[in-house]
């Protein structure tokens, strides 16, 4: 049985070139992500009518299905095979051409894949536990923050960027949930930060890794980071600030409402932090009044009041 740390030697060996295109001199030691970047390799190989190359991609990837421990085959079936939903969704073209470069044993497990809801087939929920970060849990921080950074290229927006040692901190403050596998790694992470006296409390850096997405973990990590906002800091105003239509939606159902730039935090730490986003620019030329993210808030006295108007009506 092959092991995770063998299977990131093979995919450089066989694919050296892999640590030119990312720039680092080697992958990585976190299976989820060495196999996230072999099938972003994989998918150009497609894209360009490489056979040669989408062929070795496509073997080492059999390779480390049939071969690789459970943390290395869920990694292949929920990430690898299913991220390749996109071209059946380009029409009966781009679907034929992905059948002609696909393995026919890979092609029958995709076709299962997208005719279920979600990539989530399989998992179980007992698989991962949600719960408060503690100081034990450094050991995920350098890939949570390199998730973080890749997640918002690969989506083509900005985000502020967050270091391992931030993100180290939070878990030693208890201002941070984790969602962790039975296998231990990690599943999704999202931290607290305080501002102006601690007037404002924002929920950040909602992440989910790859293999765990649309499964529902990032609904439940939400929840819990609000959650422990409310309990930490029960007369605080939560806000959050983001580009994602998904965590906007889950913002309206915890009760936040869209606001002006000017309605959150005006603190310098909070706005500084925009500094290494890619939006940066923007928002500097709109004097801080707004840019491509959208700021949602919760007021616990909105809350209050529409408590004591429900009670009236009765």
């Amino acid at each position: 049985m092959i092991s995770q740390l063998e299977a990131v030697h093979l995919i450089e060996s066989e694919f050296p070139q892999l640590a030119n295109l990312y720039k680092r001199s080697a992958l990585t030691s976190d299976i989820y992500k060495c196999i996230q970047r072999l099938l972003d390799f994989s998918r150009e190989a497609v894209l360009d009518y490489n056979l040669n190359l989408s062929q070795k991609c496509f073997s080492v990837a059999k390779t480390l299905l049939n071969q690789g421990d459970k943390a290395i085959r869920t990694a292949i079936e929920r990430s690898f095979i299913y991220s390749f939903s996109p071209f059946a969704k380009r029409g009966e073209s781009e679907i034929k051409r992905l059948k002609f470069f696909m393995p026919d044993d890979f092609y029958n497990i995709f076709l299962r894949k997208i005719e279920k809801p979600g990539p989530c087939d399989g998992i179980d929920s007992a698989d991962i536990t949600l719960r408060l970060a503690t100081k034990d849990d450094w050991i995920f921080a350098k890939q949570i923050t390199d998730e973080m950074h890749d997640s918002a290229i690969n989506r083509g927006c900005g985000i502020s960027k967050r270091s391992p040692l931030s993100v180290i901190r939070k878990m030693i403050e208890g201002k941070a949930v984790i969602a962790v596998t039975t296998d231990n790694h990690w599943a999704g992470f999202s931290y607290i930060e305080t501002y102006e006296n601690n007037e404002f409390v924002s929920n950040s850096g909602l992440i989910v890794a790859p293999a765990y997405r649309q499964c529902g973990v990032a609904k439940a990590i939400k929840q819990q980071i609000y959650d422990l906002s409310r309990k930490l800091y029960p007369n605080s105003k939560i806000f959050s600030i983001t580009t994602g239509a998904a965590v906007m939606k889950m913002n309206t159902r915890l009760g936040f409402e869209p606001v002006t730039y000017s309605e959150i935090t005006r603190g310098k730490k909070f706005w500084q932090s925009c500094k290494s986003c890619v939006n940066y620019q923007t928002l500097l030329s709109k004097g801080y009044k707004n840019c491509f993210c959208t700021a949602m808030l919760y007021t616990p006295e909105q809350e209050e009041e529409n408590e004591c108007e429900t009670e009236h009506q009765h």
